[in-house]
């Protein structure tokens, strides 16, 4: 009998690692089909380098676990062209009239915010830690102080373009469970401050612990729920929205599959 449910256990198992290497398989066939459409897609013309800035006194995020042991930025130059692209199609439908522009919030590597460059966006990534730009990694080499920045998210900062902008589109990717609770204010108000109205905010989030060298890297760990409640008390102009996308069409997803999607209205 017991021989019996072992061999049962391992059928299931083996059932389960082939769905998940099939799914797998799809996932990434479909991100190859949107790789090709990017290409197809990007931006002909020779891409002009706009004289932005940052305005900021807290350059880099010194009190931050991540830039003492700068794990994700090591390692992390996370982009979906799926999400590129589907995102700009929705994007160019409603600011058609409007030179459009992106932030992403802790963009390590800094690919999101090429993609977007090489879609004719206006677009920016900041990151606490100056690790890539040290180490010339990724893209940063290229983008470093075009387009690529340090910053410390949780401090007050401006972006010009001669003057202050905002943006239509707001991403941070396994970012705001890495700040601290007394410090998630600061950041969603720099987070209003620089959406316009009518445009996204987008994030995904883990609840999970993060340990490296001894350090807990997750400061806040929120479920999706307890994240909603957190937004949708305390910043009205914060409305959820649906954009009917898969998890797999977003950047980042962990196990949780936790993403915020909201949209700035204006507050009653």
């Amino acid at each position: 009998m017991k021989i019996g449910r072992i061999f049962k256990k391992l059928k299931t198992g083996l059932r389960l690692l082939f769905k998940r290497d099939y799914l797998s398989l799809i996932i990434g066939l479909y991100r190859e089909y949107y790789n090709l459409l990017f290409i197809i897609n990007k931006s002909r013309p020779k891409l002009i380098d706009y004289n932005l800035k940052v305005e900021t006194k807290y350059k880099i995020a010194f009190n931050s676990p991540d830039y003492i042991v700068s794990w994700g930025t090591k390692r992390d130059n996370s982009t979906n062209r799926a999400f590129v692209l589907l995102i700009n199609r929705r994007l160019g439908r409603e600011f058609s009239k409007t030179h459009l522009k992106f932030l992403d919030l802790g963009c390590s590597g800094g690919q999101l915010v090429r993609d977007f460059r090489d879609l004719g966006y206006i677009s920016v990534g900041l990151e606490g830690s100056d690790y890539s730009l040290k180490h010339k990694r990724a893209n940063w080499p290229l983008l470093a102080g075009k387009n690529l920045f340090t910053c410390d998210i949780t401090k007050p900062f401006e972006i010009k373009l001669e003057e202050k902008i905002k943006f239509h589109l707001i991403t941070a990717w396994e970012v705001l469970e890495h700040i601290r609770r007394e410090d998630l204010d600061n950041v969603f108000k720099n987070i209003v401050n620089h959406l316009e109205e009518g445009g996204y905010f987008i994030a995904s989030t883990s609840s999970c612990s993060d340990i490296h060298d001894g350090l807990e890297l997750h400061q806040t760990k929120m479920t999706n729920k307890e994240w909603r409640v957190y937004i949708e008390g305390s910043y009205k102009e914060l409305m959820p929205i649906n954009l009917g996308f898969k998890y797999y069409q977003y950047v980042r997803w962990g196990d949780e599959r936790s993403f915020l999607v909201y949209r700035k209205v204006k507050p009653l």
